[in-house]
C-alpha cells in the first residue's frame, strides 16, 4: 500500500506529509525555547544583584547573525535549484550553506574558549574583580614564584616543573585524611602525583585492621571473640606482616583488611578499604534494625491490652546509642557484640612535608590559617600539625591576577541596602587601600573613571537638557557609573601616557583614544604588544582570605552565564544537527536526485525550515544577550 502524499502536496491544502512533520515539531521547538527565553527574562527582572550587561564581545555576535541570514538565503537558493533540476547550482548553494554553519561555530568556539579562560573574582566587600590568572610555581623554599614558564621558574629557584595558574591554593600538611567512602580519584590522584614530584611519600602512620564482617571482628555466636582475643589476633597479624619490607595491605578476612603502618597511599588501597567499609556499615545498619525490632517486640509484649503500644516512650529509643552500648568504655566491642567498629577515615603523614597545589573549586570553604586545615569538598582533610617542626599548613595564596574590569556595581547595591554613601564606601574599599600594594595605581584609575562620568553627565545634560522638575533627562547608567570595563583600562592608560603630558575629558583627542567597536574581537587581548607596553591591565595580588568566590565565566560564575551557555549550547546543536542533515543531502543524495528529484527537493525544504526556524532563534537570542 502506497502512502499518499509524500512526494505530491495536497491539491486543498498544498502540504506534503514531511512538510507537516516539520511544521508539528518546529511547535514543539518554539514552546521550548520560549520557555527558555521567558526564564531568562524572569531570572533578570528578579535577580538579587546587578546583572552583566554588555558583558559578551558584540562583534562575533554580529558577524554570526549575518552568518546565519546568509545561509538562510542560500538554503533557499538550494531548494529553488533543485526545483529548476541543476544539480550543480544547488551543491554550490548548499556548500556555501554548510561553510556558514561551520564558521557560525568556529566563532562560537573562540568565544566559548575566552570565557573559560576568563577568569572572575568576588571579593568578601562584594567588589567584583576580572582578568586573566597569571602563572606560579613553587621555589625549592616551598614559596611561591611568579613563573609563566619552566625554565623562569627554574631560574628563579624552582624545581623546573610545570608552572600553574595563580588562582589555587597552596597547602603545607603534616598529614592528609581521606574519606574512604567519599574520596575522589582524580583528586587522590593529584595529590599523589604532587607528592611524587616533590619527593614526599603518603604513608599511613599507624597499623589499621579495617573490618568487613562480624566473623572476623567479634566471632561468632558460637564462638565469640573477647576485646583481649580480638587484641591477640591483631598482635599476631602485626607479628607476621608488620615489619615485612614490602608496606601492603594484606587479607585476613573474607571483607576485612590489615594495612600495616608506613603503607603508600593509592587509590586501589581507598577501593579496597571501602569494600571493608561498606561490608561494616551494611553490617550495622542490619544490627541496628534487629535492635529496634527486639525493642518494640519486647514493649509489645509488656503491653497486651494496649491497642496504642507504638506511642509509648519506651518505643521511641536512638538506635545509635543502642549500637554505641555494644562497646566498653575503651572503645572495645563487648564479647558477643552484634556490631562493629568501622573505619571511615585513612590518614596518611607526608614524609617530608610539601607543599600541595589545591584547586579552589576543590575546597569546601575558605581555608583559614589559624586552623591549619583544608577541608575538600569530598571529605578529605589537609591537617598541618601542631608543635615546633610541624608544616605551616595555609602559604601564601595569594590570587594573582591581570585585571580587565572591576565592577562595583554589587557593593553599591549593598551600601545602598545599608544606608551608606556608595562613593565612601567604594573608596575605603580594599582594593584603593594600603593593604592593595598596587592601591596607588588603581586610584588613579578610578580617579580617571570619575572623569570621564562627571564628562558623560555633563554632555547628556547638553544634548537632552532637563525635564520640567529639573532633572536630567539622561543620565549615565549603573554600569556606567561603577563598572571599569577593559576598554576603559585601556583608554585611561593610553591618555595618561601622551607625550607631553596626560589627557583628560574635554581635551582634544582624547575621546579618540577609546578602544573602537570592533577592537577586542573576543575580549581583552593580554597579548597585544601595545596594551602590553601601557601596562593597561595592571597586576592585582588578591589574598586568600578576601576572595568570597573565584571562578572562570561558566555557569558556577552567576545564572546570566549558567543561562548563557544553556541557550547558546542548545542552538549551537541545532546548527550542528542542521548542517549534517543538509551535509547528508548535499554528499549522499545523488542517486535520489536520479530517481525523484522532486523528492529531494521537498527534502531539502524541510531541512531550510528547521534551518530558518535556527536562523530565528539566533535572532532573538542576539539582542537579548549581546546588546540589552
Amino acid at each position: 500500500m502506497e502512502i499518499p502524499y509524500t512526494v505530491t502536496a495536497r491539491k486543498d491544502t498544498g502540504l506534503f506529509n514531511s512538510k507537516v512533520g516539520i511544521w508539528l515539531f518546529l511547535a514543539s521547538e518554539v514552546m521550548l525555547f520560549g520557555g527558555l527565553f521567558s526564564g531568562y527574562v524572569f531570572l533578570r527582572i528578579y535577580a538579587d544583584y546587578p546583572w552583566p550587561e554588555r558583558a559578551l564581545p558584540i562583534v562575533p555576535g554580529l558577524i554570526n547573525t549575518f552568518v546565519l541570514i546568509g545561509s538562510s538565503v542560500t538554503v533557499v537558493f538550494a531548494w529553488a535549484a533543485l526545483k529548476m533540476r541543476e544539480w550543480r547550482k544547488f551543491q554550490i548553494y548548499m556548500g556555501i550553506t554548510i561553510a556558514c554553519a561551520g564558521m557560525f561555530m568556529v566563532l562560537k568556539g573562540i568565544e566559548y574558549k575566552a570565557k573559560l579562560e576568563h577568569q572572575a573574582v568576588r571579593m568578601d566587600d562584594f567588589a567584583i574583580i576580572e582578568g586573566h590568572a597569571h602563572y606560579a610555581a613553587i621555589g625549592d623554599d616551598g614559596k611561591l614564584i611568579h613563573a609563566d614558564t619552566k625554565a623562569k621558574a627554574k631560574k628563579m629557584g624552582g624545581s623546573g616543573e610545570k608552572p600553574f595558574k595563580a588562582n589555587a591554593i597552596l597547602f603545607k600538611p603534616d598529614t592528609v585524611d581521606f574519606s574512604v567512602a567519599r574520596a575522589h580519584e582524580p583528586w587522590v590522584e593529584a595529590v599523589l602525583e604532587q607528592a611524587a614530584k616533590r619527593k614526599a611519600q603518603l604513608l599511613t602512620a599507624e597499623n589499621l585492621f579495617l573490618y568487613g564482617s562480624i566473623e572476623d571482628y567479634a566471632g561468632t555466636e558460637d564462638a565469640p571473640l573477647s576485646s583481649k582475643e580480638r587484641a591477640s589476633k591483631e598482635a599476631a597479624l602485626v607479628t607476621k606482616y608488620a615489619n615485612a619490607e614490602d608496606k601492603v595491605e594484606r587479607k585476613f578476612g573474607e571483607s576485612s583488611l590489615f594495612i600495616p603502618a608506613r603503607t603508600a597511599l593509592s587509590y586501589d588501597l581507598i577501593k579496597k578499604a571501602r569494600a571493608a567499609y561498606v561490608g561494616g556499615r551494611s553490617h550495622n545498619a542490619a544490627a541496628r534494625t534487629a535492635i529496634l525490632k527486639d525493642n518494640w517486640e519486647k514493649v509489645k509484649a509488656e503491653r497486651p491490652d494496649d491497642k496504642y503500644w507504638e506511642q509509648a516512650p519506651d518505643t521511641k529509643i536512638d538506635a545509635a546509642t543502642q549500637l554505641d552500648e555494644q562497646f566498653d568504655s575503651e572503645g572495645n566491642c563487648t564479647a558477643g557484640s552484634k556490631v562493629m567498629s568501622v573505619i571511615s577515615t585513612l590518614s596518611f603523614k607526608m614524609d617530608p612535608p610539601q607543599p600541595i597545589v589545591i584547586s579552589r573549586g576543590w575546597v569546601k570553604r575558605p581555608v583559614k590559617a589559624k586552623e591549619g586545615k583544608a577541608e575538600l569538598r569530598d571529605d578529605t582533610s589537609f591537617n598541618a600539625g601542631e608543635g615546633e617542626g610541624s608544616a605551616q599548613g595555609l602559604m601564601d595564596s595569594s590570587l594573582i591576577l591581570a585585571v580587565d574590569a572591576i565592577d562595583l556595581r554589587w557593593m553599591v547595591q549593598k551600601a545602598e541596602e545599608a544606608g551608606k554613601e556608595p562613593l565612601e564606601v567604594i573608596e575605603k574599599s580594599w582594593i584603593f587601600s594600603e593593604g592593595n600594594k598596587n592601591h596607588k595605581y588603581y586610584k588613579r584609575i578610578w580617579k580617571s573613571h570619575k572623569a570621564r562620568i562627571a564628562a558623560l553627565e555633563e554632555k547628556l545634560l547638553e544634548d537632552y537638557g532637563r525635564d520640567k522638575e529639573g532633572n536630567p533627562k539622561r543620565v549615565p547608567t549603573e554600569t556606567d557609573r561603577y563598572r571599569v570595563a577593559w576598554q576603559d583600562l585601556v583608554h585611561y592608560a593610553r591618555a595618561d601616557q601622551q607625550e607631553g603630558r596626560p589627557l583628560r575629558p574635554g581635551d582634544p583627542g582624547y575621546d579618540e583614544l577609546r578602544p573602537k567597536f570592533w577592537n577586542g574581537f573576543a575580549g581583552p587581548n593580554h597579548k597585544d604588544e601595545e596594551i602590553h607596553d601601557l601596562h593597561a591591565f595592571p597586576e592585582l595580588e588578591i589574598p586568600h582570605e578576601k576572595v568570597a568566590l573565584q571562578s572562570m565565566f561558566t555557569p558556577k560564575w552567576n545564572t546570566y552565564y549558567a543561562v548563557y551557555f544553556t541557550i547558546t549550547g542548545l542552538h549551537g546543536l541545532h546548527v550542528i544537527g542542521g548542517a549534517i542533515v543538509l551535509g547528508y543531502y548535499l554528499f549522499f543524495s545523488k542517486g535520489l536526485y536520479r530517481r525523484n528529484p522532486e523528492w529531494l527537493a521537498n527534502r531539502v525544504e524541510v531541512g531550510g525550515l528547521f534551518w530558518h526556524f535556527v536562523d530565528l532563534v539566533w535572532i532573538f537570542l542576539f539582542p537579548i544577550l549581546y546588546l540589552m
